[in-house]
């Protein structure tokens, strides 16, 4: 009787456990959608942004940016409206991945800023916010997939890793920079 009592907790304790895996890794799976479908639309926007930027045409590189910053609010709404699953690292890798879209929100924003100048002083300055902001894309990469990384190894799921560049990564700059 004792042998059926323990094994009967034992069995509800792996799905359990099993359960609360899977919803770790569904929310995973739901960030890396994020962060891909964002990917897409900046691999989309970069050479557009680049030939703005090139041509100096301003009010080009204010709208393409207000365009993905809109994009990129959505992407926010979304994780904020959908709690964090009560799973080990589960808030943090929330808290993370918000940093990391309010981050990329952050560079089209200096954009926009940038491209609404209508001063050359206001462009020098805006030409140094998108350096310094710009400058901080390795460290917020690294900090999103060190929480990602967190959050898998300690729900039993592990990270595919590729090869590929970095989604997210962003390269348009101001002319002459």
């Amino acid at each position: 009787m004792k042998f059926r009592t323990v094994l009967t907790i034992a069995t509800i304790c792996f799905f359990a456990i099993g359960c609360k895996s899977k919803m770790a890794l569904d929310y995973n799976d739901m960030i890396v959608k994020k962060q891909q479908s964002l990917a897409k639309s900046m691999d989309a926007t970069e050479p557009q942004l680049k030939n703005y930027f090139a041509n100096y045409e301003y009010d080009s590189i204010a709208s393409v940016s207000s365009r993905m910053e809109a994009k990129i609010d959505s992407i926010m709404r979304d994780i904020q409206n959908k709690p964090a699953p009560k799973v080990k690292q589960g808030e943090n890798f929330k808290k993370a991945a918000l940093n990391y879209f309010d981050y990329m929100k952050t560079i089209y924003t200096s954009y926009k800023n940038y491209g609404s100048e209508t001063t050359p002083e206001g462009r020098i300055v805006g030409k140094e916010v998108i350096s310094r902001v710009t400058s901080q894309e390795d460290e917020m990469i690294a900090d999103m997939r060190k929480a990602q990384r967190i959050f898998a190894k300690d729900n039993g799921f592990k990270i595919k890793s590729t090869n590929q560049k970095q989604n997210g990564s962003l390269t348009a700059s101001p002319a002459n920079q």
